[in-house]
This record gives structure tokens, sequence and C-alpha cells, in this order.
């Protein structure tokens, strides 16, 4: 068993055979641990544990949990308990997770419209993170800027509408890296301390683009009353969910405009 002091940790585990296509459960911080399920079962690892960078670990062998056990003292039933609460804890974000993911399979598979599709990746999303409010916004193909497509937990004015189409306040880091972002506290950390005021923001965000071969569809952003609301977890629950949905978005992006097309040519047609 291993206890991270320092550093991040990223715990993959593969999706085919060969073992070259993997997947990160998630990624953790100091104060965190893994491999404890060795010290019960003995089996073979379940998932690789890679170190993101330079961390220090320390370690916990088999022989010195049996002598902690048999001693019975404090310390044996601290790391016990730790344990049970932390395995809790794992199995409900991963229940969570589970149902995210195949609610959102279920409407890439059912959903009649795109902005079907869109609402049920914000609802999901949001209910897993326990999100305040969530915006989803998609960028048109043949305009520029983005358009809202989906809200939940708040109402937005025209004119914050126009500020987010033209990706203002907190979106204007994310655009320009193309990278997700978690913010614990809007008001301590930069750049998006600096950013220009939208109205509705909230001390906790996390912005995630949805790509597709590397080109920008949207973003998802959500927001949350308490600081230090989204971890790591979250983000690679939001990243995978903007991976999952976004060649589906894209397909359904395709038939929209060409529905579009075909209305009006036949209104041009009839004219």
């Amino acid at each position: 068993m291993y206890f991270l002091l320092n550093g991040r940790v990223r715990i993959d585990k593969r999706t085919d055979i060969t073992g070259a296509s993997r997947k990160t459960l998630t990624v953790l911080g100091p104060g965190d641990y893994f491999g404890e399920m060795s010290l019960f079962d003995q089996k073979p690892r379940s998932a690789s544990a890679v170190a993101e960078g330079p961390a220090r670990i320390l370690r916990l062998s088999k022989s010195s949990f049996d002598e902690l056990h048999r001693q019975g003292g404090q310390a044996g039933m601290s790391v016990l308990l730790a344990m049970i609460r932390t395995s809790s804890d794992r199995i409900r974000r991963l229940s969570s997770q589970l149902v995210v993911y195949d609610e959102i399979g279920k409407a890439i598979g059912e959903s009649k419209s795109l902005q079907e599709l869109l609402d049920v990746v914000l609802h999901q999303l949001r209910l897993a993170t326990l999100a305040d409010w969530g915006v989803l916004l998609l960028k048109p193909r043949f305009a520029t800027g983005l358009a809202v497509r989906s809200a939940e937990g708040l109402s937005l004015t025209p004119e914050q509408r126009a500020a987010l189409a033209e990706g203002r306040g907190f979106l204007a880091p994310v655009l320009a890296t193309l990278r997700e972002a978690v913010v614990n506290n809007l008001d301590a950390e930069e750049p998006f301390k600096s950013c220009a005021r939208l109205g509705f923001e909230l001390p906790a965000l996390l912005v995630i683009p949805i790509l597709t071969e590397g080109q920008l569809l949207g973003l998802i952003a959500l927001g949350d009353h308490e600081v230090g609301q989204f971890d790591l977890d979250d983000v690679h629950l939001a990243r995978g969910v903007a991976r999952q949905a976004g060649q589906a978005i894209l397909n359904a992006l395709h038939r929209e405009e060409e529905e579009a097309r075909t209305r009006h040519a036949r209104q041009f047609i009839r004219f």
C-alpha cells in the first residue's frame, strides 16, 4: 500500500487486451493512497499507478500491515478506518460515474435531436459533480463565436448570452489554450481573477472544451458556490464525457445543418 506525500499519481486501467489503450480512472494528490486491496487479497493489481512528475511516496508492506493489525493499537485501527472511508467514497463516486456514462451512452443512441442529447450531457454532468449551475455552448461551423445551447440552474440575460457567445470572462483563458480549467477560488487564481465578470460566476468553476480531432466543438462550464468544489476526478469525468459525446455532437450538428439546408431549399422552391 502506498501513501502519497506530494506530487500526483494517475491510476490507469487498460481498455484492450494489448494494453496499448488505457483509460484514466482517477488522479490522486497529497494525502491520498492506493494499492490497499493487495493487503487483503494479494491478487494481481487491477490497474496501474503512474506518477505525473516528481512524487514522494511512502510504502506500507503486507508484513508491516499485519503487524499493526496484530498489535491492535490505535495506529492499526486508524489505517483500517481510513481505508474503509476511502473505499466507500471511491465506490460511491464510481457508481455515480457509471450512471453518467450509461445515461449519455443511451442518449447518444436514442436521442431524436441534438438538443435532447446536449440537455442530457449537461444534466448528467451537473448531477455527478454536484454543480449549482451548468452551461453548454457549441461553436457553429459556419459562423464565429459560440452559442448557448443548454443551461441548468441559472437564467441568463441577453447581455450574458452575448458575452458567452463572444468567449468573454472566464471562458477566455480556456479558449486561448483549449485546455480544461478547474478553478478552486475565482477571486484568488490567475488568470481567472483578472477576467471580466459576467454576473453569474461562482467561486468554483470547471470549464471543459469539447474537442474532436483537435477541433473545438464547444465548451461545458460548471459553477458552484463552495470554494474547491471540483477536483481532479470531476475533471476526468467531464473530459471523458466530452470525448464520449463529441463525435455524436458533431454528427448531430451535420444532420441539423443538412435539415436546415433542406428546409431552405423547399422554401425557395415554393417561393
